[in-house]
């Protein structure tokens, strides 16, 4: 942080004594998207937030509400009536709901806001996998971020799996070229996307390697600066400092948009899609057979305890201990009757016994027995 201001401040103020490379927001940007075999969008692709008309630090609710007005707004009914070619009224609704379907969705609109601030440097012409020159660029993926540049499911022609599949596999023979470029360890093999034939470990191995794609592109075209034409250390350290940031953020941004595509695509996949419904389905039908168990249980319990009879022994013992306890309370009852002879009286406590002795109406009683 304070290096950054100290940079910030300086350049503000004093002209820099070394030669610096033109910012890359500066250069001309590609005016095509060139990808052998595969049929993008238009390279004329307006931005999304464009398209709705809302800002891009816009709310959920707010892209909800412009889309609705701009639906009925453009709908192609109301274009062709108007006097637009229907197949013009119907790209310019199409591209309507592929703002939407994007922007509305919070995952693929963070992925999309990522390739937006990433640079959008093209794929080269050449055949990756005969290419022999470095290039560092990285390809724009934003046109694939949408249901038009598919049609189908099949993998032929414009299908589904013909589209990603050529997509993911040109975007792997570049990092394997880089890497043998750049001299550093090659990428692990990626598993090709296959088709509605093949089996789910395959499927599940493709979006695992390309949802923890990490490239191996050092983003070194990325730098603003050539740090050794400074005119001393200082100076050097802070354009090194400088170009390493804006390196570490674009790398950050294309693997984030790479894995976004794949997250991208693998919602659409319809492979995906009904294996999750078959989870679905067996993690509700063992639910409910769950459920049936634990009811039976409950009715086997219950059923038991309205037929339990109790042995007739315990009942026995019962009476037998019941006349005992009887027994022994006479006994202690007995012992514990105190009966004064002179008075016709009984005592429960010896305390009573010892006070009636002391009474008056006691000894008086005491005396008339004594005389007769």
């Amino acid at each position: 942080m304070f290096w950054s201001w100290l940079l910030e401040s300086v350049l503000k103020k004093v002209p820099l004594p070394f030669a610096a490379k033109q910012p890359l927001t500066d250069q001309p940007k590609p005016t095509s998207l060139s990808f052998p075999g595969i049929t993008a969008l238009s390279s004329e692709k307006r931005c999304f937030y464009e398209v709705l008309g809302v800002n891009c630090d816009c709310t959920p609710n707010e892209i909800r509400s412009a889309f609705r007005k701009l639906a009925l707004q453009r709908h192609p009914d109301k274009l062709v009536r108007s006097g637009v070619p229907e197949f013009e009224a119907t790209a310019i609704f199409q591209e309507l709901v592929n703002a939407y379907d994007v922007l509305s969705d919070a995952q693929e609109r963070a992925s999309y806001d990522s390739q937006r601030s990433a640079y959008q440097i093209l794929f080269s012409n050449s055949d990756p996998k005969n290419s022999s020159n470095y290039s560092g660029s990285v390809p724009d993926l934003s046109s694939f971020f949408s249901n038009s540049v598919y049609s189908g499911y099949s993998d032929e022609r414009k299908g589904f799996y013909k589209v990603y599949g050529d997509l993911f596999e040109k975007i792997y023979h570049r990092e394997l070229n880089l890497a043998r470029k750049l001299g550093t360890n090659l990428p692990e093999e990626a598993p090709i996307m296959g088709n509605m034939q093949s089996p789910y470990a395959q499927v599940t191995a493709f979006y695992n390697y390309w949802l923890g794609f990490a490239t191996v592109n050092d983003f070194c075209q990325s730098d603003v600066y050539k740090s050794t034409l400074a005119s001393d250390r200082n100076s050097r350290r802070m354009m090194e400092d400088i170009n390493k940031k804006l390196r570490k953020k674009a790398k950050r941004d294309y693997n984030v948009t790479v894995r976004g595509l794949a997250e991208f695509v693998r919602r659409r996949d319809r492979r995906v899609i009904e294996m999750q419904m078959k989870r679905n389905e067996e993690l509700e039908k063992k639910n409910e057979e769950g459920r049936k168990r634990m009811e039976e249980l409950e009715r086997e319990k219950a059923e038991r305890a309205r037929n339990y009879v109790e042995p007739e022994w315990t009942r026995t013992e019962e009476l037998q201990d019941g006349g005992i306890e009887e027994e022994e309370s006479e006994e202690e009852d007995e012992e514990e009757e105190l009966y004064c002879v002179v008075c016709g009286k009984k005592f429960k406590s010896e305390k009573q016994w010892r006070n009636h002795e002391q009474s008056k109406k006691h000894k008086e009683n005491e005396k008339m027995a004594a005389l007769t």
